[in-house]
């Protein structure tokens, strides 16, 4: 835990809580009212710093001002790493030349060539002023402030003064795996789940900032300047001639890569909205009735099943063009006579009918004709052949739910996790897959017998 003064502002980096007590008969104090104010205002920052996060909330967009040839800063939030709020209502310059005599800005360092990050700080200033008569004989009048206006200040600082680092840095279980090396691997076989995980991280409160306290809002590259001297008079040059109307080389600004982001509850839902939330899912399919719970059909009911079409059915409207024979597949293993090599055969298809069937959309494979003729009406079926064989065949159904998507433009929550419905792992994209094993019907159906119109 870190002292008050120390710039890390870490759990403890605030005296022990106290607020003021109540009574009839107290007398209020300068200290009594700063307490009041404290109080509540070092709660908040705590709050802020280690669980809000610090960094930018909201706007604060960089950009280049080709006539006055300075950065702009766009209006926007910032929490720092104290947890104090910085919030800027207006554009503004950033004074990189001339002085600025407003409350709570600074002048920045003036630019030379090379790289520099563009660092938002939290500034305070006092504001009305009044003036005191003097108490005694020896005192002389005096300036009090009526206010302490919060503010900010903006600083240009070194790429290797400010320190900037990758604003990405999460908790991430796979830190803690093992390189791939000659070595034996781990040989108990356990790996460490990530509550776990994330338990033994946070045993330890961290919220280090120090040396880099500064909210990163853009990384600031200029380019080498021609004419040699002193920086401020070449920078009073280059500005000469953004005036005069002759162009010059703005620097090159990079407001993303090292801005550090604050991610409020709103983001945070707009987030898993936007890739886990409202996802249409797989809710039932027609083999299932046939096939479970021992994934085996026989070669009857499959010829039915085939001839009516293959159905799954979806609780959301899905784009139909999005439903196509190179998206809903269905596929045989056939074992080929003599070497036994088994090869996997795409059956063929028509068309993918989908449409909105009460609650439910549906979508139905529907195989060619003449392949139905040719290959399951036909006593010379590879399929029926395969099918003599104690152990059947083996027919897989596929749906690319990255390729298949809803009305809303959310892809296909297809992962069939463990065969629960409805499918999904709450992330867009993902196969479904299933399949089952056509058995020999009992007793032999007769050759050429057709079962279209009895599923």
């Amino acid at each position: 835990m870190k002292p008050h003064k120390d710039p890390t502002c870490g759990v403890c980096a605030t005296n022990p809580f106290e607020r003021n007590n109540y009574f009839y008969g107290k007398q209020f104090t300068v200290r009594d009212l700063v307490q009041e104010q404290s109080y509540f205002n070092d709660k908040r920052h705590l709050i802020n710093r280690m669980i809000l996060g610090w960094g930018v909330v909201c706007g604060l967009e960089v950009s280049w001002h080709e006539k006055s040839g300075r950065l702009m800063v766009s209006p926007g939030m910032a929490i720092d790493c104290c947890g104090r709020e910085i919030i800027v209502c207006d554009n503004k310059c950033v004074p990189i030349d001339d002085d600025d005599d407003d409350c709570c800005k600074e002048p920045a360092e003036h630019p030379r060539e090379g790289k520099f990050v563009l660092c938002l700080e939290y500034e305070e200033c006092h504001a009305e002023p009044i003036d005191l008569p003097a108490v005694g004989c020896d005192e002389k009048q005096k300036t009090e402030y009526n206010r302490t206006r919060e503010g900010f200040k903006f600083h240009l600082k070194r790429w290797d003064d400010a320190c900037p680092k990758e604003p990405h840095e999460v908790h991430c279980p796979s830190d803690g795996k093992h390189p791939v090396t000659k070595d034996d691997p781990p040989s108990d076989c356990k790996s460490e789940d990530i509550h776990h995980y994330l338990c033994h991280k946070l045993r330890h409160c961290r919220h280090e900032c120090k040396d880099c306290d500064c909210v990163v809002l853009a990384t600031i590259t200029f380019e080498p300047q021609k004419n040699e001297g002193d920086p401020k008079q070449q920078y009073q040059q280059q500005n000469q001639k953004n005036e005069s109307g002759e162009k010059t080389t703005p620097p090159k600004i990079d407001g993303c890569t090292n801005r550090k982001l604050v991610y409020n509850n709103q983001l945070l839902y707009d987030l898993i909205y936007c890739y886990h939330g409202d996802l249409p899912h797989i809710v039932d399919f027609t083999w299932r009735k046939f096939a479970y719970p021992k994934r085996e059909i026989s070669f009857d009911d499959f010829l039915a099943m085939i001839n009516k079409g293959v159905t799954v059915y979806f609780d959301q409207p899905l784009e139909t063009s999005s439903l196509n024979v190179h998206t809903f597949m269905l596929c045989y293993l056939y074992r080929e006579t003599g070497t036994g090599t088994y090869v996997r055969k795409q059956i063929p298809a028509s068309a993918i009918d989908s449409k909105q069937e009460g609650n439910c959309f549906t979508a139905t494979f529907i195989a060619r004709p003449d392949w139905i003729k040719d290959e399951l009406d036909s006593p010379n079926s590879e399929l029926l052949a395969d099918t003599r064989y104690e152990a059947g065949v083996v027919v897989e159904i596929v749906l690319r739910g990255s390729r298949i998507w809803s009305t809303k433009g959310k892809s296909l929550d297809g992962e069939y996790l463990a065969d629960k419905l409805p499918t999904g792992n709450g992330t867009q994209g993902g196969d479904f897959v299933d399949w089952f094993r056509v058995m020999p019907s009992e007793p032999k159906r007769p050759k050429g017998r057709s079962l279209e119109g009895q599923f």
